[in-house]
């Protein structure tokens, strides 16, 4: 090896950088001396330029490295009139490659590049174009104001560690099976999108930071791939993180701070997201559009001005123990035949609603916890929900609002504290609660055409009606407790058709269960201890009242009134405070097979008004005093031999 020495010197044999070039053999190194030189450089072998300290040469001119040749410069200042046109291998180690003079800075066509501490900045257009499987390694360098681009990757691959990407339009365009890997990189203040990924291409960020875009942070789209791991990424006009046709694949990382959304995934794009908080955004922290499917756990979804996560256009999102708090809107919004499901999840503190599901979309809520929203918990409006071992409380509306043909279904579930009802539903939706607990607030309003099933379930502490049922509602209640309510057990009105079976309702502070011009099946159940009415049964209602027991009501046990019709079969009422049964204004009472024990009220069954009650294979016991009342043309009739 040897050195050859270059000057501009007149005393130097040697004072172009050509010439020495000429001069030295293969491998050998170029000594260059301060100055300024400008010339045409053109590489066939190995050779080595350097300075003897950075900043003191400058080389303007056109460089050509052709394909067997590793050129390396060191410490110099490169201001090329043209492209430097990288067959071979360019080593550049603290320089500085400065534009101004051409469009492009360094022009790689299947070459390799290592670059160490050196500065590209100022070309007209773009930094480094990297084309025909390039390959190019970036250790502690920056790129600034390359007006179009840093990087532009095609078929190609750069790395990039402890690198800084700043003040152009994009810092990274990487397109047609690229691959970028960049790990401790800063990219910001670009006036475009910073990264573009395309065409089957990868990019993997680890320990970076992209912030301070005017455009997108990333876009990727047409099958290309997006991995961020320990990554920052803030403060962008744009979506911060665009995905379109691609996947992206994120972990222990931060997006944050964004003037639109975080995260949009469009046309089938595929995200799993793990570690990561999303917050801070005025849309959306993440939205879903498309056919686009995102997997995320152990998240946090904070703070977002606008929806938490939004799905739409048959989306499919996924989350496990994930948060979702403090959100301006839904904190999740699913819509147009997307599907949801959450597992472990809390979703708390809303401005507004927890989880908002419409337009044919479906939501599956698994082992969660909803509360401490200013709206309701649950909507759900044309659209389905699924609620397994979760928690609904703390809700300063509806803990489950269903509405417009919503189908929802409550399987082993805990509703307390909130507000208005812990479950509301309207217009033609189908409620299905089964192994639950209601427990406090107004607990279950339905109303409109609505289908209520409760099985194996307690309602209880209720502060308003514990379930009331208004306007063509068809109800199931079986095998279910609903007590302790400080109004009423069960309001049914206005055709409203209710089917009890194997159920208690007992200890209510107004009459228990009222059916106002609606109809009700009440079997093998049991009415207790009531302050006031068993059954208030008026209005042109109907009821069938069979295998059951009731007692220990402080006003008539059944009230029966207003052109209204009761069966009561196999029942036995006793202890009684007032009058086991009170039929009036037109009404009608079957007994048969019963037993009616009283011995507190004079008169154990009243008739008035027109009323009509006809007792058979009945007995009817009163060791207080007189067993029957009748006046005003009202009649009782009955079988003496069965009467004790």
């Amino acid at each position: 090896m040897v050195i050859v020495k270059v000057s501009t010197s007149f005393f130097s044999k040697v004072k172009t950088i050509s010439r020495a070039v000429q001069k030295a053999t293969n491998d050998d190194i170029i000594v260059v001396n301060a100055g300024k030189y400008k010339e045409t450089l053109t590489f066939l072998d190995s050779k080595t330029i350097t300075a003897k300290s950075a900043g003191t040469v400058v080389i303007e001119g056109a460089i050509l490295i052709a394909k067997e040749a590793v050129v390396t410069f060191e410490n110099m200042t490169i201001q090329p009139t043209s492209q430097i046109f990288v067959e071979g291998q360019l080593i550049l180690k603290n320089c500085v490659v400065q534009g101004g003079l051409t469009n492009v800075l360094i022009a790689m066509n299947g070459g390799t590049a290592q670059c160490e501490k050196t500065h590209f900045r100022d070309a007209t257009d773009i930094g480094i174009t990297l084309i025909s499987d390039s390959k190019a390694n970036f250790e502690y360098c920056h790129f600034e104001r390359n007006k179009k681009v840093h990087l532009l990757v095609e078929n190609s691959t750069v790395h990039l560690e402890n690198c800084e990407l700043s003040k152009g339009n994009q810092a990274i365009w990487a397109k047609s099976k690229s691959n970028a890997f960049l790990n401790n990189v800063k990219v910001h203040h670009h006036t475009g999108t910073q990264i573009v990924v395309q065409d089957h291409s990868l990019l993997d960020l680890k320990e970076c930071e992209i912030k301070q875009g005017e455009g997108n942070g990333i876009y990727a789209s047409e099958h290309s791939k997006i991995h961020l791991a320990q990554t920052i990424v803030h403060h962008h006009t744009l979506p911060q993180l665009w995905i379109q046709k691609s996947t992206l694949n994120v972990s222990e990382s931060q997006i944050q701070h964004g003037s639109e959304s975080g995260i949009m995934l469009r046309e089938y794009a595929e995200a799993t997201i793990s570690d990561t908080l999303v917050s801070f955004h005025k849309i959306a922290n993440v939205q879903l559009t498309f056919e686009s499917l995102l997997n995320m756990t152990n998240s946090e979804i904070f703070n977002c001005q606008g929806v938490g996560i939004q799905l739409k256009e048959k989306s499919i999102a996924n989350f496990i123990d994930t948060v979702f708090a403090h959100n301006v809107l839904p904190q999740l919004f699913i819509t147009e035949n997307s599907i949801c499901t959450l597992k472990s999840v809390t979703i708390e503190d809303g401005k507004q609603i927890g989880v908002f599901t419409e337009k044919g979309a479906s939501c599956s809520i698994v082992s969660s916890t909803i509360t401490g929203h200013k709206n309701a918990a649950l909507t759900v409006i044309d659209a389905e929900l699924f609620l397994l071992n979760t928690t609904i409380h703390h809700n300063n509306g509806n803990g489950l609002f269903a509405v417009n043909n919503a189908k929802t279904t409550v399987d082993n579930c805990q509703f307390n504290h909130n507000d208005l009802a812990h479950i509301a539903g309207k217009n033609n939706s189908s409620i299905h609660i089964s192994h639950s607990e209601l427990i406090g607030g107004k607990s279950i309003f339905v109303i409109d055409h609505c289908q209520l099933d409760i099985i194996d379930s307690i309602i209880k502490d209720g502060t308003g009606a514990q379930i009331e049922m208004i306007d063509h509602i068809n109800a199931n209640i079986q095998n279910s407790k609903i007590i302790d309510g400080q109004t009423n057990g069960i309001i049914a009105m206005k055709d409203t058709s209710v089917h009890i079976m194997e159920s208690q309702i007992s200890s209510h502070k107004m009459p228990q269960i009222i059916v106002n011009d609606s109809s009700i099946i009440f079997k093998n159940s049991e009415l207790l201890e009531g302050e006031r009415n068993g059954f208030i049964i008026k209005n042109h209602a109907e009821a069938l009242i069979q295998d059951s027991f009731i007692s220990n009501h402080g006003y008539p046990q059944i009230w029966i009134d207003s052109e209204s019709t009761v069966e009561l079969k196999a029942t036995q009422l006793t202890e009684g405070r007032e009058s086991d049964i009170y039929v009036q204004n037109n009404s009608v009472l079957h007994a048969t097979n019963c037993i009616i024990q009283n011995a507190k009220f004079n008169f154990n069954i009243q008739a008035v008004n027109f009323s009509k009650i006809y007792l058979a294979e009945t007995m009817v016991d009163n060791s207080f005093g007189s067993k029957f009342y009748s006046e005003n043309n009202s009649q009782i009739t009955y079988n003496m031999d069965e009467i004790s």
